[in-house]
């Protein structure tokens, strides 16, 4: 039997870095990093690791060899934002390129400024967000380190089994009976962590190097994804209030829409829409009632 190929997810204590871990179980040889805290997700070899402490990323990837790497590690905001998004991601690409490692990045939908939506993989970056504008830098040392990366584009993930945070945090409002505001002018893509977690697995396996947009086949407002998800799970929506986002400041990219056309051409994992994959969580969670 062939040995298995080596395959290290950073980020690996994060919602999708513990399904990827999960799931790629048995096709590849799973190393995973966590930041503070090991999840307890088996058949992974556990390292706990600083992305922006670039001798110790040299270390493993040496230690490791891994001839993938799927960089999911990221901050959404905070201090350290740039120091983990941008010279995290440095850190990681230049120990790739030492070992001769594939690198598979996870990037974000909100580094458009959400003028139009449907953006494709050729449109340029244009953030409007602190999270955006170090996602943006990002890609662009990538592009510059990397001729082989692919740069993975994706929208709001989600899930059931665990959920994910955003739905937990609408449906403990409503169970503390809050108001929950949900903005329906902001449009995005939703992705199933099991979906995007395939399709990052799909890709691993391939040469395809490049942006990829990959996100989830059905445009919807934050108030009809998150409406939908409540009523999945049975929630009282009359705490929900609609809003529109573009009345906040700082502004909020309104549209930032994928267009997925090359994912779908490229993959064979379907890119299933909200609606689609609500009506089939009885083939994947068949003891849920």
């Amino acid at each position: 039997m062939s040995e298995q190929p080596r395959l290290l997810i950073t980020g690996g204590s994060g919602y999708l870095g513990q399904r990827l871990a999960r799931r790629a179980q048995g096709r590849w040889n799973v190393a995973t990093t966590y930041f503070s805290q090991q999840p307890s997700v088996p058949g992974c070899r556990w390292t706990q690791l600083d992305v922006c402490d670039a001798k110790g990323v040299v270390r493993l990837f040496e230690q490791l060899v891994p001839q993938v790497v799927i960089h999911t590690a990221a901050h959404r905001g905070g201090k350290d934002l740039e120091r983990v998004n941008i010279d995290g991601t440095r850190h990681v690409a230049l120990a790739a390129l030492q070992v001769g490692a594939r690198m598979i990045h996870l990037s974000t939908d909100v580094l458009f400024d959400g003028q139009r939506g449907s953006y494709v993989e050729s449109d340029p970056p244009l953030p409007v967000t602190p999270y955006g504008h170090s996602k943006a830098g990002a890609e662009m040392l990538l592009v510059e380190l990397m001729s082989r990366a692919a740069i993975v584009r994706t929208s709001l993930i989600y899930g059931f089994a665990p959920l994910d945070r955003h739905t937990c945090w609408m449906l403990e409002t409503l169970r503390q009976g809050q108001p929950l505001t949900l903005f329906t002018d902001e449009h995005r893509c939703p992705i199933w962590v099991e979906t995007l977690a395939t399709a990052l697995l799909e890709l691993a396996a391939l040469d395809y190097a490049g942006v990829l947009h990959v996100a989830g086949g059905q445009v919807l407002s934050r108030y009809e994804f998150g409406t939908r998800l409540l009523c999945f799970h049975g929630a009282d929506l009359s705490g929900v209030a609609p809003a529109l986002a573009a009345a906040l400041k700082p502004p909020r990219p309104l549209n930032c829409t994928l267009d997925i056309t090359q994912a779908n051409q490229l993959l064979r994992t379907p890119l299933l829409g909200v609606d689609e994959v609500i009506a089939r969580q009885g083939e994947y969670y068949p003891r849920r009632m």
